[in-house]
């Protein structure tokens, strides 16, 4: 786990705390913004500063929490080439892969242990 903390605030993270190990939604402190990836949205609501914003990944949303998905016809992507260019976004993917078509099944029971650490990559159909 100290891996993925130091991991959250090499990308930028002030603050990376430990869901299995600490109470955080009964800190003192209060956030600007809150990244819940892990589908604990309503403890995420009550360490996030009043009219502030809480990211949800996964899971349920509770207000003031938004989910954050991406969808793109290509456009999208085409606008956020210069900041992967630049370095400015960097993908994180995940190390295990790309697994090969054939190995579908084996990428999603992967993906369902919850170790994965970034995205899956998956080659596309020969």
């Amino acid at each position: 786990m100290l891996a993925e903390l130091e991991l959250l605030k090499s990308l930028g993270a002030d603050v990376a705390i430990n869901y299995t190990k600490e109470n955080f939604d009964e800190q003192p402190e209060k956030y600007d913004v809150v990244f819940d990836a892990v589908g604990q949205g309503e403890k995420a609501v009550k360490v996030v500063k009043e009219g502030d914003s809480v990211v949800v990944l996964t899971g349920a949303v509770t207000p003031p929490g938004f989910r954050f998905v991406v969808t793109s016809d290509g456009s999208v992507l085409q606008k956020l080439n210069p900041y992967l260019e630049s370095g400015k976004v960097k993908p994180l993917v995940d190390t295990k892969g790309p697994f090969a078509f054939s190995q579908t099944v084996e990428a999603f029971s992967y993906l369902e242990t919850g170790r994965a650490t970034g995205k899956v990559i998956m080659s596309p159909i020969p």
